[in-house]
């Protein structure tokens, strides 16, 4: 990836882990839904961009978050449980900074 796109993919995965953290608060129906969209394509993009990353990789957590926040097929949880989601996901996302530097690509 070129730099402009790690930088890049950098702001967009703390946007996506603000928005997570800012859902843990009362907002409109529509706030939720948009952040859905946004940790969803945030996760999207990070599968794709790991998904040949040799371990460790975050190819993992990006699909298990990504299905959570899925907002075509959407799991339905308690307001508690989505709390406790919204906080696991930013930190999940901020953590995925750590694997920011790829190693090269390996072929398969």
């Amino acid at each position: 990836m070129s730099p402009l796109g790690e930088i890049l993919f950098v702001i967009v995965r703390i946007i996506a882990a603000g928005f997570a953290f800012t859902a843990t608060a009362k907002h409109p129906y529509d706030f939720y839904v948009v952040t859905r969209w946004i940790v969803f394509l945030t996760c999207g993009w990070g599968a794709f961009l790991s998904y040949r990353r040799p371990w460790p990789s975050p190819l993992a957590i990006y699909i298990v978050v990504g299905i959570l926040f899925n907002p075509l097929f959407q799991l339905h949880f308690s307001r508690g449980t989505w709390h406790n989601l919204d906080i696991l996901a930013g930190v999940a996302l901020l953590g995925s900074l750590l694997f920011q530097k790829s190693p090269p690509r390996t072929e398969r």
